[in-house]
């Protein structure tokens, strides 16, 4: 495998690992209880969909360089798609999203949007 794509798979690994460490410990801190497979899943499914989102950008540069940008917005485009055809019907199971659901999905999902548009910036500098 590419060292570009094992590079950013540590890189997002370890910045997520923190930042569920942290993410939990803001619930346990205010004595909120959620259940961890949900937040799990909201980690899980973002470093997943963030990795094949960067491998196929990596692979798409080898070849032609010029439609990276919109592999980009396609894979923040599927990622949105993701989350009202999966995380939105099991968080409105009673009929109301809270705040704390929101959260759930989308605190990894802006890390993993934040860690992807830097290393797609370093993959286009490398490319020029």
């Amino acid at each position: 495998m590419d060292k570009k794509i094992i590079s950013f798979a540590l890189q997002l690994f370890g910045v997520l690992v923190f930042l569920v460490l942290l993410h939990m410990a803001f619930f346990y801190a205010r004595g909120i209880a959620i259940p961890f497979d949900l937040i799990a899943l909201g980690y899980l499914a973002n470093f997943a969909m963030a990795f094949v989102i960067y491998y196929v950008m990596v692979e798409l540069a080898k070849k032609q360089n010029k439609n990276l940008g919109f592999v980009f917005l396609f894979g923040s485009t599927l990622k949105f798609a993701v989350y009202f055809l999966i995380f939105n019907p099991l968080f409105m199971q009673d009929n109301s999203l809270s705040k704390l659901e929101f959260f759930t999905f989308f605190v990894p999902y802006i890390t993993c949007l934040i860690v992807e548009t830097l290393a797609l910036v370093k993959l286009l500098k490398d490319i020029d």
